[in-house]
């Protein structure tokens, strides 16, 4: 009798470490997969947890969602393409808009006449600074159901003039925004620290101000490459994840532009932290994204150490 126990027991371990091992093969992340909040989404207007299957029904009938990622977290790309692939089940037409593309770079009208190796590489002569393989799962998607896709930020000239302050207005098509003066004090103040603790205090405090003009005019930008394609499509937006914040991203022009927008933030979980109030704060779970989606970390250093070197290059660089 203690034997067959003890047999069921085994297997019982035995089991359980398989379905582990299942679940892990799931995350193409290496770090904190056994994390609690692993593959859990928090609906921050509610208060509560929600399945997968609940997220897509919530955003089913929403026009435009903002998909916010870190860059290059796989995970991140493979969850942004189930969401829209399970949109798509909508049976509206759908539009991709990514931050990775200039909309004066990317010729939307190309969309439909390539397999993903054409695509990927007409993606990389067009933005060689981003990683497209990392977005396959995504591209795969664009592929599978002839998507368009639409540039939704600026060309490195443009950026240049918004953050100089030489340029105020953006403008897709009839629409245009002004970007100089179009949020207030406290949310510039959030942007400039947003960007000064992004370069772990290595950048010059006085280097934050054209940086966040720069910040912000990508953001209309976004917006209003969105609201456009909008116009015939339900769009998604790929972004990293501060530009879909709803306090001071890309919904805030959205708004300028009448346009009602719905945020999904994909987060990284850190193991020092267990609740969500940890990684967004408790007075700002739901003014920030109306969605957040715990996956495992690509990383398990902390960028202020494991870019060090080059963060002290770039404080030397600008004295």
């Amino acid at each position: 009798m203690r034997q067959s126990l003890l047999s069921n027991y085994i297997w019982l371990l035995l089991l359980s470490g398989l379905q582990v091992s299942q679940a892990h093969a799931d995350w193409q992340s290496l770090y904190y997969r056994d994390h609690l909040l692993v593959g859990k989404i928090f609906s921050t207007q509610e208060k509560v947890w929600i399945s997968p299957q609940q997220l897509d029904s919530k955003i089913r009938d929403e026009q435009i969602i903002l998909l916010g990622e870190t860059h290059s977290n796989p995970d991140h790309h493979i969850k942004q393409a189930e969401i829209i692939e399970n949109w798509l089940a909508t049976g509206r037409a759908v539009a991709l808009a990514f931050e990775m593309l200039a909309y004066d770079d990317w010729e939307q009208s190309l969309y439909s006449e390539y397999s993903l190796g054409a695509l990927r590489q007409k993606l990389e002569q067009v933005s060689s600074q981003w990683d497209w393989e990392i977005y396959q799962p995504i591209l795969e998607i664009q592929i599978k159901y002839q998507l368009p896709i639409v540039g939704a930020n600026l060309t490195r000239i443009q950026l240049d003039q918004y953050s100089s302050g030489e340029k105020c207005q953006v403008t897709r098509q009839e629409d245009s925004l002004d970007v100089c003066d179009s949020i207030n004090e406290q949310q510039q103040t959030v942007i400039k620290q947003l960007i000064f603790d992004a370069h772990c205090g290595y950048l010059p405090v006085e280097y934050t101000k054209p940086l966040m003009r720069t910040q912000v005019a990508k953001d209309a930008s976004f917006a209003l490459s969105v609201s456009n394609m909008g116009k015939t499509h339900k769009v998604a937006l790929i972004a990293g994840a501060v530009h879909v914040r709803k306090d001071i991203g890309a919904p805030v022009h959205l708004q300028r532009l009448g346009k009602q927008s719905v945020s999904i933030a994909f987060v990284n979980v850190d193991p020092d932290k267990l609740t969500v109030e940890e990684y967004i704060g408790p007075t700002d779970l739901g003014r920030q994204f109306d969605y957040i989606y715990f996956t495992p970390s690509e990383r398990n250093q902390d960028p202020c150490v494991e870019f060090a070197e080059q963060l002290k290059k770039l404080k030397k660089l600008t004295k």
